[in-house]
């Protein structure tokens, strides 16, 4: 039986296709709170803004499915769905660049980033106001029902959670994730950040 060029020339491309297929699959598993994709350790993420994507990576042991998320093509951050039940996990060895502040983000609103650099400056300032101590339970209800406020730095696809702002005894507040520390905001802060809240 004698093939024709094309035959043999669809043959080769075919058979480069499945080639390419088979030694560029992913793999995924977990262990302990870590998932391991191609080998990588990904830690879980919370208090994140991110769009998951349809595009599924691969399978993962008990059933689950490993996701990219929406404009990371580098697989910085992946989801990994069971069912309902989703978890944002980043790579272990990326850092984003905190350097460059690109947007705010205030509630869960997923394509809702301020770019106003009056807005970015005011969040990063709410720290510097006088420190707000209670223990109360009331506080802490107050605290964890307000609203969040993400970052966004660089071109990051992912925005992270900084803190909330909240109201309490009649004033609004600032909880700062990384200092642990609440304050009351001015006047002037919240006149610029109430359209938001």
């Amino acid at each position: 039986m004698k093939l024709s060029r094309g035959k043999i020339f669809g043959i080769l491309v075919l058979s480069a296709c499945i080639l390419y297929a088979c030694t560029h699959r992913h793999e995924a598993y977990s262990r302990g709170d870590g998932l391991f994709l191609d080998g990588e350790r990904y830690n879980v993420i919370s208090s994140c803004l991110y769009k998951e994507s349809n595009k599924k990576i691969c399978k993962i042991d008990g059933g689950g499915i490993v996701y990219e998320v929406e404009g990371d093509k580098e697989h910085n951050y992946v989801v990994c769905r069971y069912f309902w039940e989703a978890e944002l996990f980043v790579k272990e060895s990326y850092t984003p660049d905190e350097t460059i502040v690109s947007g705010i983000s205030i509630g869960w609103k997923k394509d809702n980033y301020i770019y106003d650099g009056r807005i970015i400056d005011c969040v990063f300032s709410l720290t510097d106001n006088d420190e707000f101590i209670d223990d109360s339970n009331d506080f802490i209800d107050a605290r964890n029902k307000g609203t969040m406020i993400y970052v966004k730095y660089g071109d990051e696809v992912v925005g992270r959670g900084i803190g909330k702002i909240f109201l309490y005894e009649g004033r609004y507040m600032y909880y700062d994730y990384s200092k642990q520390k609440a304050t009351v905001l001015t006047d002037d802060q919240l006149e610029l950040l109430q359209e938001y809240l």
